[in-house]
Parts: structure tokens; sequence; C-alpha cells
């Protein structure tokens, strides 16, 4: 039964991944698929600008299909990969849980664990593939180390959290989830005496402590809430709204039956010792986990990261289950209780907040409370947690397996709609990569260098490095630099235009033009660069020609700037379309050359002449629009 979940599991995602088109995250993806081609082709993994924590196991996994063949071929293969990676977490659930039940409940809690719509990360680039299964296995080698107190057991642990982290920084949370489900286990159990047993627990935990105070960077990103800079009110909101959504995301139930198995074991009633173990270690991560990612979300991104929370899922399905195997004992007074408490949980969260387009890429769950049109995200919440912790409290006992079913359906469903909506959000994002996105390839003839000049479309140097592998190099344009820890020069124009670039060939927004010959071309008219031309150099790297403050198809809304490096003797040549611009007016390197009465015409024709004798080796035109003029040609002619 096992082997059919994965192997189910593996198919069904790996068909919705098929229709994710290419990268969407960016930078994120950007930068795992180049760490793990890096690592691959070069041996190298470089933490770029000083920005580690991004792991290794990751890239490991990855670079083998993205290295081989043709880049089409390999990411293709990658998403049947990692839709086997990610569904490998109803391993450790099924192991794990026949300790705690019988096999049919522990099966229950595989396929609620594979259900769940952050699998659908394998059709992205995106660490969480491994981390899902990763976290699970992790999580439950801390629920056993737990309950045997062995040192062997413990060494484990700390292996499997070593693991963890390895794969993404954010790990190093289990260390103290380790440490506090012990404490919460000898709470539970009234006797303190099995904490001596647990003395490399102190030990590993009080060292991880210090290595973090004197070196946070270890956690990379994460290392901000090791630190006092955060702001605090905010973090503990987030929190507390991660929390909320924890419980929501896994359809509410299973949340309050972890609930209830905790009330019970605090209150001294729990009696296994291996479930005992795994209930201090699911309240201790149901505590740790959004209390980091909260703080994480305050200072980083101030909304949901749902997939920052994927640990717990695993954590609260095995919880559910076991819930069920016991019985699905409430008590009539702690079953309401724990309803209300839970309720109260998410329903004082601001989801109409929440549930905004911001928050999708990270939390795709919220997408199937979008979807229902025409109705408030808070609306939708209450009544979905009404009628869930209604059958909670009022399904018979001898039915409560029953309980399975809107859970399932709940989570397939919110996997349906988050397949869909995130397959037109990825495909609609690819529009931008032309008919064929490995036109560089095609085109050059060797190394290419990528020159970012500061456009907003960012994005596509990560997208252009990514499907064409011969892009070797970026270089930015001081003070300009690609957003993400993209391994890039930064360059500054020389008086004469030149460029301290080796390679042959150059692509570069259209704003810039080039000394060489144009021999590929991405038309962008909907992007702020206009479009991107591949260049063959004559020679040594020049900037021909810069061009600021004319949009895409032309037209000026503002004075634009045309900066021509080596201008002498040469003149600019321009056709102008009036429109809404009467008279025209141009200067040259801040003195007026040119002051013309266009009203009426329906183009015009003329050209600004250079001195052979400039002051200035580097001519700068102004041509003011008001308030607006188009152009069809705008080009310089140099001399010969």
């Amino acid at each position: 039964m096992l082997s059919a979940v994965v192997v189910g599991s593996t198919i069904l995602h790996w068909l919705a991944a098929r229709r994710f088109g290419g990268l969407w995250i960016l930078p994120d993806e950007g930068i795992y698929a180049t760490r793990a081609t890096d690592l691959w082709r070069h041996g190298s993994l470089p933490l770029r600008h000083g920005q580690g924590g991004y792991g290794i196991l990751y890239p490991l996994l990855i670079g083998a299909p993205l290295s081989l063949g043709s880049v089409a071929h390999g990411y293709a293969a990658l998403k049947l990969l990692q839709a086997f990676v990610v569904s490998l977490a109803a391993v450790p659930v099924f192991v794990i849980g026949r300790r705690l039940m019988a096999d049919r409940y522990a099966f229950l809690a595989c396929v609620l664990t594979v259900a769940v719509p952050v699998l659908l990360y394998s059709g992205l680039v995106m660490t969480e593939v491994l981390f899902y299964p990763v976290a699970a296995c992790a999580l439950l080698v801390i629920a056993y180390a737990v309950s045997s107190g062995t040192i062997q057991s413990q060494v484990w642990a700390f292996a499997a959290i070593l693991v963890a982290t390895a794969t993404r920084p954010q790990a190093v949370v289990f260390v103290p989830v380790l440490a506090a489900a012990v404490l919460l286990d000898a709470l539970c159990a009234r006797d303190g005496s099995p904490l001596r047993s647990f003395w490399p627990t102190w030990l590993v935990v009080g060292g991880s402590a210090a290595a973090l105070v004197v070196f946070p960077s270890l956690v990379g990103a994460y290392a901000v809430t090791l630190r006092g800079g955060y702001p605090l009110g905010s973090g503990l909101r987030l929190s507390a709204e991660h929390l909320s959504f924890a419980a929501l995301a896994c359809g509410l139930i299973p949340f309050a039956a972890v609930v209830t198995l905790s009330v019970r074991a605090i209150r001294g009633l729990e009696q296994d010792p291996a479930a005992r173990a795994f209930i201090s270690v699911c309240i201790a991560a149901c505590l740790l986990l959004p209390l980091q990612v909260g703080f994480f979300a305050a200072r980083y991104a101030p909304h949901l990261l749902g997939r920052n929370l994927a640990p717990l899922p695993p954590l609260l399905f095995l919880g559910f289950a076991l819930w069920i195997s016991r019985g699905a004992t409430r008590g009539r007074v702690t079953g309401p209780l724990v309803a209300f408490g839970v309720a109260s949980l998410v329903l004082l969260v601001p989801w109409n907040a929440l549930v905004v387009p911001t928050a999708f890429a990270d939390t795709f769950d919220l997408l199937i409370v979008a979807r229902v049109h025409g109705h408030a995200p808070i609306d939708v919440v209450m009544v979905f947690t009404l009628v869930m912790l209604a059958g909670f409290v009022f399904v018979p006992r001898r039915f409560a397996v029953a309980l399975a079913v809107p859970v399932v359906v709940v989570l397939i469903a919110a996997s349906a709609v988050a397949a869909n909506e995130v397959a037109r959000a990825v495909n609609a994002a690819q529009t931008v990569l032309g008919p064929e996105r490995s036109w560089i390839d095609t085109a050059a003839a060797g190394d290419v260098a990528y020159l970012y000049e500061g456009s907003e479309a960012w994005n596509l140097v990560w997208q252009e490095r990514f499907w064409n592998r011969r892009v070797r190099r970026v270089y930015s344009i001081a003070p300009n630099r690609v957003p993400g820890s993209i391994a890039q020069t930064e360059v500054t124009i020389g008086p004469q235009g030149a460029l301290p670039i080796g390679e042959n060939y150059v692509v570069a927004a259209d704003r810039l033009s080039l000394d060489g010959t144009p021999v590929g071309h991405l038309a962008e008219p909907d992007l702020d660069l206009g479009g991107l031309t591949l260049w063959r150099l004559n020679g040594q790297a020049r900037v021909s020609m810069a061009k600021d403050g004319v949009q895409p198809n032309g037209d000026m809304t503002r004075p634009a700037t045309i900066t021509v490096y080596r201008c002498a003797g040469g003149q600019l040549e321009l056709t102008l379309i009036p429109k809404a611009t009467r008279v025209l007016r141009i200067s040259l390197d801040g003195r007026p050359v040119l002051r013309r009465s266009i009203g009426g015409l329906a183009s015009w024709h003329g050209s600004v002449p250079v001195p052979a004798h400039p002051r200035h080796p580097t001519c700068t035109f102004q041509i003011v629009p008001t308030p607006l003029l188009g152009s069809t040609r705008i080009e310089f002619v140099r001399p010969g």
C-alpha cells in the first residue's frame, strides 16, 4: 500500500508539474538552478556576495538532470524526479506511524501527507521538494529519540537535523524543537529523571546556541531571527497568523485532534511513551516553527509564507490518525473547548488582508480561498471553520474515521485549484521568453555576456541565464545590480564607451547599442527595456549609444536622454511624430541646438550634427516632449 501511495502521488504530481512551463518564483528558482549547475559542471558551490544559507543537498539532487543533455529535456526530467522525491515523505510517516497505531491508520496519514498543495512545488525549482520529506523524517526521528532517550537515538536525531539543515538552513529550528520536546515529555510523564540521559542533547544545544550567536550567518537569511533587528510586534502577530494558517491548511480537524491529544498528555494521562514523545514533538514544532517563520516574514516578506511551514503537515496528519486510532476521544468538556480555541485562533486572523496575490507564490493553500468569487476570504474561512469543527465535536466516535473524508476532499480540492492557478500564472510569466527560449544559444557561436543596465525586468537575467548555457557571465552597469545572489561583475562605461568585457558576444537591452553586429533579437514590447539584442562585437566591447526616457513603442512623456560615445563629426538622425508636442526642443550637452514648430505635421524628419571637434568625446542629447512625442527612428550616424 505504501508503494501505491508513493507511485500514485508521483504520477499525479508529475502530471501537474508538466503544466508549469518554466521559472516563476524569482530569484529563488534561479539561485537554486544556478547553484546546481555550478556544482555539477564546475564542482563549485560559491557563496555569492556573502549570501550563504542555501544548503548543498538540493543542488546535488537537481544538478544532474539540469546539466545533462539539453536544458529543455533536463528540465522535463527534473519534474519527474522531484515528484518522486517529494512523494517520499509518505515513507517516514508510515514507518513511524506503525509504531504508534495499526497499519490502516498509518496508511491514512500517508495519504493525507501527499495530498497537500505544498507537493506542487515539484513543478518548480524550489528546496521544498527535498525539504518536505527530509524534514518529516528528521522530526519523526526526533520523536523516536525523545521516547528512547538512548545516546544512539540522539546521535541519529542530530544526524537527521544536520541533513535537514544541509537541505534548508531553516531546519536549525529543529535543535530547539528537540530540546523543548524532551522537556515537554518529562513534564507530561511527571518524571524528570530521564533528563539526565539527554546530556548529549544539552551539550549540542548549548554549542549550537553559542555558534549561532557568534556566527549567525550560518543560517543565511534566517540569521535575522537571531538578532535584535526585527519588529517585535509584527513578528509576534505574524507568528500567530502562521500558526492559524497551519491549522487551516491541514483541514482544521487534524489540528484540533492534535490539540486534544496534547491536552490529554499535558494532564499526565498519556501512558504510551512513544505516543507521548510524538505529541511532545508536535507541540514543540507547532509553537517554534511558526515563531521562526513569523519573525522571518516580519523582516523580509510581511505576508504568509506557507511553504516555510512544510514540516508541520506530516506531524498533524499522524496526530490525526493517532487520535482516530484511539477512538477519537474528545470529552464532553474538552472537545467543545478545543473546538472553541481552534476557532478563535483561526477566526481572529485578518484573512481579508492575508489572502492577497503577493502571498500566493509562497502559500498555494490560499488559492482555493481566493477562488471563491463574490465572497470575502474571512467569510469563506468562517463557514469552513464552523462546518469542520462542528464535525469534530458532533460526529459520533464510532464514525470518527469518516472525519478523514472531508479532510481528504478539502486537501485534494485545494491542490487541484492550486495546480490550475499556478499553471496559469507560471505560463503567463513565460511569455516574455518568446517562442524560442534558447535563442541566445542558437544565435551565438561562443560565450555570451549579459549586460544589465538597470531595467525593471531584472528577472529576465535569471531566465536567460537558465535557458541559455552560453550565457557565462553577467555584468551590471554601476550602480545597478541584478537582485538576488547571481554572480555578476560591476562595470562602468569608459569615456569612449569601453567596457571591460572579454566575451565576443553580448546580450543587452535595446536601449543600449553596442559596436558590433546584431545577430539575435527578442522583442519585449510590454517591458521597459523594449527587447533584448544579441551583439557580435567588433573587437573591444563598446557602448555606441544609450537611450533613456524612450518607451518601447517610441513614445516620450518626459525629457529623453540620448548618450552617444565617440560622437565627433556625426549626427543624430530623427524621425518624430508630434502627437501632443507643438514645439520640438533639443539640446546638446545642456545647450539648446534645435527648436522647431512641428504641431500639425504627420511626422518630422531631421538631424542634429555634432562638431568634428566637440568639447567632450561623449555627447548627451536631450529631447523635450510637451507633453507627448512619438518616434520611429533615433539613430546616430558617424562620418565615413
